[in-house]
C-alpha cells in the first residue's frame, strides 16, 4: 500500500511537472519568438532599412536626368578658397566687408526625386578690401548634414521624394530609423539653405523647417558653423522653427519673425526678438483654414503683416497616391492679417480677403498720413511651381499664342483692384466660390486672366449687382493677377480674349491643384510682378493692383526677388529692384521701379547680364555708414543723404555660360551702371538670397579669431 501511495504521488507530481511544462512552453514559445526577432531586428536594424529603401523607395531610378541637378544649378563638389581675384574696373571705396549668397547644394547624389529645395546649404563669400576680392564656399554644417555624414548617404525625406504612395513609406522609413536610433530629428532637420540675417551680433543662416545656425565670417570671407540657435526668453516659450525672412526695425533694434507649423497647433506664431536676440514676444494664432505653407512677411511701425495664401496642407492628397501634400486652392480667397506689433495676444488680428494668390516675396510696408497699410509684393493669381522637377525646367523656347494678346485698356491702365470688407478674427469673410479664366503661356508660364462674370464671391458676381460684397475689377489681359510657374517643353494651344478658358489639367483626382507638379503634369501656371495692396483697418477695405508688366522689363516673363534699401524697411521709399527672369529660375537681369510714377510707366532703369549670362537676387548695400569701412559717418554725410534712397550699390553673383564661370558684379544703384566685375575663377551654382556684411558687422559676429589671408590680415 506504502508503494502505491508513493507511485500515486510520484504520478501525481509527473502530471503537474507535465501541465507546468507544458503551459510554459505553450506561453514561453511565441514570447521567445518574439523576443529573438526583436534582438534580431535591432541587431541588423541597419540592414533592414537598407533593404526597405533600395527594395522600395529607390527600387525604380529617376526616369530623367533631373533640372535642378545639371547645369549650373548643379551643386558644386567642393570647398575652395581663392585669394586675390582679378577685378575689373574699380571696387567703390569703402566698399570693405563681404558679400555672402546661401543656396542648395547637395552633399549627396540624391537617390530619389529632386527638389530644388532639398539641396544641403552652401554659404558662398566674397570679400572686398582695399580693391582686392577673395572667395570661399562652405556647407553649413547643419545636424541634418552631419547625421546623414554618419550615416553615408540621404536618410532624410526629402520634399522631392514627398509624392503619392512613395512619399508615405519616404515618411514612414524615416519614421523607422528615428524609432530604431538610426535618427534624431530632435536636433533639427533643416538644411540652413534659404537666406541670411545678422542680428544681435549673430550672423544666421535660414530655413523655415528649422530653427537658425549660427555662423562666423573668418577673414578669407568664408563662414564657419558654430552652432544651431536657441532663442529664450523669460515666461517666453521654446519655438520649433523659424522663418526664411524676418524684418528687423533698425530704430528699436527687434528682430520681427513668425514660424508656421504644418504637424500641430499653433500653425502659427509671431514672436520677436530683441536687439540681444533675446525673445520678448511669442504670439500662437489660430488660421481659419488650417495649415499652409508661409514664407515671408511685411512690417510696418504699427502692424506684423502675415500672408496667409491658399497654398495649404493638405495630407490626404499624398495618402491618397495623388501628388503633393501642399495643394493650392483656387476657390479660397488669400488672407493678409495685420496684428498691432503691441499686441499681447491674437485678439485684435484683423484678417482682409482677396481673390486667390500667391506671394512668395515682400519688397516693403508702410502706413500713410490716413492710416491705410500699403503693401508692395510679388504677386500672382494661380500658383504651380510648375516641373521644377523635370529636365524641362531650365529650356527656354519662343511661345506663339494662337491669336493676339487682348490690347490695353483706354489710358494704359492694366491694373487690377478688387476691393473686399476685412474681417474680424476668425469670422472669415467672402469666399470666392467660382473663379474661372484665361491662360496665356509665357517663357516658363503665363497669366491667368480673370473674366468678371466668372468670379463670384459668395455666389455673387463680383460686379456687386447681385448685392455681393463691394468687388470691383478695373481692366482686363494683362491687368490681372499673374501666377508663377517653370517652363515647359510642351504649350497647348490656347485661344485668348475675355472668353477664354483656361487649359490647366494639373489637378490631382480630387480636384486640388498639385502646387509643385510632383506629378509630372505637362501644364504651365503664370507669373509673378510687382503689385501694390492697400489695407484700411479702419473700413475693413482691401485693394490690390497691378504695377508693371514683365515683358516689358528686358523682355521678362516674370518679375520677382524685390530689394530696397534696407534703412527704408517699414518707412515710405521709392525704388524697388527686381530681379528679371528670362529662363526658369535664371535672371537676365535687374529692372529698377520708381513707386510714385504711375503704373506701367515707373521703370527707372534697367541692367542686363549681357549674352549667356544669367544671375539671381542683387543686394542693396547703401553708402551710408560705408566710408571709412567702420559703418559710421558724420552727421553732416548723414544728413546730405538723408533723401537720396538709391544711394548705394547693387551687388549680385553671375553665371558665364561662355567661359562657364561666375563673376561678382558690382553696380551703382543710382545710376544702374556697372562699376566692377571679380572674376570668381569658378562656377557658383545658382541660389537664393544673401547679404553684405560691413568690416564692423564681420568684426562683432566673429566668435574667434581667424587664421590671417594673405593681403587681408586679422581684422
Amino acid at each position: 500500500r506504502e508503494e502505491e501511495e508513493e507511485l500515486k504521488g510520484t504520478s501525481a507530481t509527473m502530471t503537474s511537472s507535465s501541465v507546468t511544462l507544458g503551459l510554459a512552453l505553450g506561453l514561453g514559445i511565441p514570447a521567445l519568438l518574439l523576443l529573438t526577432t526583436l534582438v534580431l531586428f535591432f541587431t541588423f536594424k541597419r540592414r533592414l532599412i537598407e533593404w526597405f529603401d533600395f527594395k522600395v523607395l529607390y527600387s525604380q531610378p529617376v526616369q530623367e536626368k533631373i533640372g535642378f541637378l545639371r547645369g549650373n544649378f548643379a551643386p558644386t563638389s567642393k570647398e575652395s578658397t581663392y585669394e586675390d581675384l582679378p577685378v575689373k574696373g574699380k571696387i567703390p571705396n569703402g566698399l570693405s566687408g563681404v558679400f555672402l549668397r546661401n543656396g542648395p547644394n547637395p552633399y549627396f547624389e540624391p537617390l530619389g526625386r529632386y527638389h530644388w529645395f532639398d539641396g544641403d546649404g552652401m554659404v558662398h563669400g566674397v570679400r572686398l578690401k582695399e580693391n582686392k576680392a577673395y572667395y570661399a564656399n562652405r556647407w553649413i554644417n547643419t545636424a541634418r548634414l552631419k547625421q546623414e555624414k554618419a550615416y553615408g548617404r540621404p536618410v532624410f525625406a526629402k520634399i522631392g521624394e514627398l509624392t503619392g504612395k512613395i512619399g508615405l513609406l519616404t515618411l514612414l522609413s524615416q519614421q523607422f530609423k528615428k524609432v530604431f536610433g538610426l535618427l534624431d530629428l530632435s536636433k533639427g532637420s533643416g538644411q540652413g539653405n534659404t537666406s541670411l540675417v545678422c542680428h544681435g551680433n549673430q550672423l544666421m543662416a535660414l530655413h523655415e523647417n528649422d530653427m537658425p545656425y549660427i555662423l562666423q565670417v573668418l577673414c578669407s570671407g568664408a563662414i564657419e558653423t558654430i552652432r544651431r540657435a536657441k532663442f529664450e526668453g523669460k515666461g517666453k516659450e521654446d519655438i520649433p522653427h523659424f522663418t526664411a525672412h524676418p524684418k528687423e526695425d533698425k530704430e528699436t533694434g527687434e528682430l520681427h519673425f513668425f514660424s508656421y507649423n504644418i504637424r500641430s497647433l499653433p500653425h502659427l506664431t509671431y514672436g520677436v526678438l530683441d536687439r540681444n536676440n533675446r525673445l520678448t514676444k511669442s504670439i500662437p494664432i489660430e488660421l481659419p483654414n488650417g495649415p499652409a505653407m508661409m514664407h515671408d512677411m511685411a512690417l510696418t511701425r504699427t502692424y506684423a503683416i502675415f500672408l496667409y495664401m491658399p497654398l495649404f496642407f493638405r495630407p490626404k492628397e499624398m495618402m491618397g497616391g495623388h501628388g503633393f501634400p501642399f495643394v493650392f486652392e483656387p476657390n479660397e480667397p488669400s488672407k493678409f492679417a495685420l496684428l498691432p506689433r503691441d499686441a499681447e495676444d491674437e485678439s485684435s488680428i484683423q484678417w482682409f480677403d482677396l481673390p486667390a494668390g500667391m506671394i512668395f516675396h515682400t519688397a516693403n510696408a508702410w502706413e500713410d498720413e490716413d492710416g491705410r497699410v500699403n503693401l508692395y509684393a510679388c504677386s500672382t493669381s494661380e500658383y504651380s511651381l510648375g516641373e521644377l522637377l523635370s529636365s524641362k525646367s531650365t529650356r527656354y523656347g519662343p511661345v506663339s499664342p494662337t491669336s493676339p494678346q487682348p490690347p490695353r485698356p483706354a489710358g494704359g491702365s492694366l491694373s487690377t483692384s478688387i476691393a473686399t470688407t476685412g474681417t474680424s478674427r476668425r469670422t472669415g469673410g467672402p469666399s470666392m466660390k467660382s473663379v474661372k479664366g484665361g491662360f496665356v503661356p509665357g517663357a516658363h508660364g503665363g497669366i491667368s486672366i480673370f473674366n468678371s462674370s466668372m468670379a463670384l464671391f459668395d455666389g455673387k458676381s463680383v460686379d456687386g449687382k447681385s448685392g455681393g460684397s463691394k468687388v470691383s475689377m478695373g481692366g482686363t489681359g494683362r491687368g490681372n493677377p499673374a501666377s508663377f510657374a517653370v517652363p515647359n517643353k510642351f504649350i497647348r494651344g490656347m485661344s485668348l480674349g475675355n472668353s477664354m478658358v483656361s487649359n490647366f489639367s494639373d489637378l490631382s483626382p480630387s480636384g486640388k491643384r498639385d502646387v509643385l507638379n510632383m506629378s509630372g503634369s505637362e501644364e504651365e501656371g503664370d507669373k509673378f510682378t510687382l503689385f501694390h495692396f492697400v489695407f484700411d483697418p479702419k473700413t475693413g477695405v482691401a485693394s490690390q493692383r497691378k504695377l508693371l508688366d514683365p515683358s516689358d522689363c528686358c523682355d521678362a516673363y516674370l518679375l520677382e526677388y524685390p530689394v530696397i534699401n534696407p534703412l527704408y524697411l517699414s518707412r515710405a521709399n521709392r525704388y524697388v529692384y527686381l530681379a528679371t527672369f528670362c529662363d526658369g529660375m535664371k535672371t537676365s537681369g535687374v529692372v529698377k521701379v520708381d513707386l510714385t510714377k504711375p503704373a506701367f510707366n515707373n521703370i527707372a532703369g534697367t541692367i542686363e547680364f549681357g549674352r549667356k549670362r544669367f544671375g539671381g537676387e542683387c543686394i542693396f548695400v547703401p553708402r551710408e555708414g560705408l566710408n571709412d569701412g567702420s559703418g559710421e559717418e558724420s552727421k553732416e554725410e548723414k544728413g546730405k543723404r538723408e533723401h537720396e534712397e538709391d544711394d548705394g550699390y547693387l551687388l549680385t553673383i553671375v553665371y558665364d555660360g561662355k567661359v562657364r564661370r561666375s563673376f561678382m558684379l558690382i553696380y551703382c544703384a543710382r545710376t544702374m551702371e556697372e562699376l566692377a566685375e571679380v572674376d570668381l575663377k569658378c562656377r557658383v551654382p545658382f541660389g537664393f538670397h544673401g547679404l553684405f556684411m560691413s568690416e564692423r558687422e564681420m568684426s562683432e559676429t566673429r566668435v574667434h579669431q581667424c587664421d590671417d589671408v594673405k593681403g587681408l590680415g586679422n581684422v
